[in-house]
């Protein structure tokens, strides 16, 4: 029993860690891009280059390094570095994979005012679907909101399309062999399909019968046209 001096302290309730960090991720802050690209490879593929974030330099525009600090299972800490806009950035960030699904990161501090980005896979009929989204705020005064929203998008065009020609370079390789086979194997199909003609043998005009020997050529004689009337005829005289 508690002494009537003593006054009774109340105890405040917390919410989970795990609702704290569905909310932070859930909120969006500055500038936000989204794009998604069609990947022609297993879904495994895709995720496994998804949540590889050691290897977001390969596809960033944004990111130069990326260095892992801390790697549990299913979150990672990773410190960027890169150049936004001109300027060196670097942010830690912890990172959440959902295995088959997406994987997010959000920076816990850095010299950007906040940063974040996620990938998500989703199977389709002809391959992975993968979007890719960035939320950015430098919070640097002399970078408006277009010239950040401009580098938001970029970063996001530019790494779905490096992470496609890199997921399906070896397709795109076969694709190519192929179509140079196939006008080949074509031509070779028509060649034995056409018929060989056979030579056709010209036939020499008939000869003229020879002539018979010891008789000179005949010569043909040209008629000679006479010009003016006929001639006048003389008469006959008799001898004196």
């Amino acid at each position: 029993m508690d002494s009537p001096g003593r006054r009774r302290r109340r105890r405040r309730v917390r919410p989970p860690a795990a609702a704290e960090a569905a909310a932070a991720v859930t909120a969006a802050r500055g500038v936000v891009a989204t794009g998604h690209r069609l990947l022609r490879v297993p879904l495994a593929a895709a995720y496994g280059m998804a949540s590889r974030l050691e290897h977001l330099p390969r596809w960033s525009d944004l990111w130069m390094r990326a260095d892992t600090l801390e790697k549990r299972a299913g979150r990672w800490v990773l410190r960027l570095r890169g150049f936004l806009a001109g300027l060196p950035v670097e942010s830690v960030v912890r990172a959440q994979l959902e295995p088959g699904q997406a994987v997010r990161w959000r920076q816990a501090h850095g010299t950007l005012l906040h940063y974040a980005g996620q990938f998500e896979v989703e199977p389709v009929e002809d391959g992975v679907r993968v979007r890719y989204t960035v939320e950015l705020d430098p919070g640097i005064a002399m970078l408006d909101e277009a010239l950040v929203r401009r580098v938001a998008v970029q970063e996001v065009e530019r790494t779905l399309d490096r992470m496609k020609w890199s997921a399906e370079r070896e397709l795109v390789a076969e694709e190519v062999r192929l179509m140079k086979v196939r006008p080949a194997a074509q031509e070779a199909r028509g060649e034995a399909a056409e018929p060989r003609a056979e030579p056709v043998q010209e036939t020499a005009p008939p000869a003229s019968p020879p002539e018979p020997a010891g008789q000179p050529p005949r010569r043909r004689r040209r008629k000679r046209r006479r010009r003016g009337g006929p001639a006048p005829v003389q008469p006959a005289t008799d001898g004196l």
